[in-house]
């Protein structure tokens, strides 16, 4: 279920972008806001905690490797994680390669292991993928559109970002994984989703300031969050 739900995120997401005016009325700011809340209360609540289980100090580097990680596929994706698209007027008319397989890596990696995550936590890390994956990939298809891809490599890129976290939850799941193995996968990801997070909610306040439009998605999305505890 979770492969078909992630999928159906991305194209939805993606394929937004074809509805006219759709770019007006969808407000990223305040969806970005929210996931990236949603998705850091939801480490906070399950997937740390997990992580705390396992009492392997060398973990922690797992972690920071996982942070910098995704530092490093920013650097490539130009930001486009947390909101951020830049439109080089040179390449025009070329496929965005780098910020695309940063993107599509950034996916299959945060979701290898969410298929033998413990089934308490499953569903909640499952709702914070899928909440941080709808304006992603709206995001990703404006950025081809502007572009100026003709619309089978659009739709095209827009299907390969969608399988890449439903490829990264079957790829964990065929490496039977040992305890040990897990605990570092996840760790990793974990990592990646801490930088991904906080990096959406800071960039979220202007000068310094924290918007009453923005605040009000982040704890909306962090009131949800403790709902997944009942």
């Amino acid at each position: 279920m979770e492969y078909w739900l992630l999928m159906l995120t991305g194209l939805i997401g993606g394929l937004l972008i074809f509805v006219p005016g759709i770019k007006k009325g969808f407000k990223i700011p305040v969806l970005l806001s929210f996931s990236g809340s949603f998705l850091l209360s939801i480490s906070f609540l399950h997937i740390f905690p997990e992580l705390f289980q396992y009492g392997d100090i060398s973990l922690g580097i797992y972690l920071m490797t996982g942070f910098f990680l995704q530092l490093i596929l920013d650097y490539f994706s130009g930001g486009i994680e947390h909101g951020h698209t830049h439109i080089q007027a040179k390449n025009v008319g070329q496929f965005p390669w780098l910020v695309f397989i940063s993107l599509c890596l950034h996916a299959f990696l945060e979701s290898m292991p969410l298929s033998h995550f413990d089934h308490e936590h499953e569903h909640a890390l499952l709702s914070g993928l899928i909440v941080h994956k709808l304006p992603i990939a709206f995001i990703l298809g404006s950025l081809l559109m502007a572009y100026r891809l003709n619309k089978i490599m659009i739709m095209l890129g827009i299907l390969t970002f969608s399988i890449s976290a439903p490829l990264g939850i079957w790829i964990g799941g065929e490496l039977m994984m040992s305890k040990d193995l897990f605990g570092k996968l996840l760790a990793l990801s974990a990592g990646i989703i801490l930088h991904l997070s906080t990096t959406i909610l800071v960039e979220s306040n202007e000068g310094h300031q924290v918007q009453l439009k923005k605040l009000l998605p982040m704890l909306l999305g962090a009131g949800l969050a403790l709902l997944s505890l009942l």
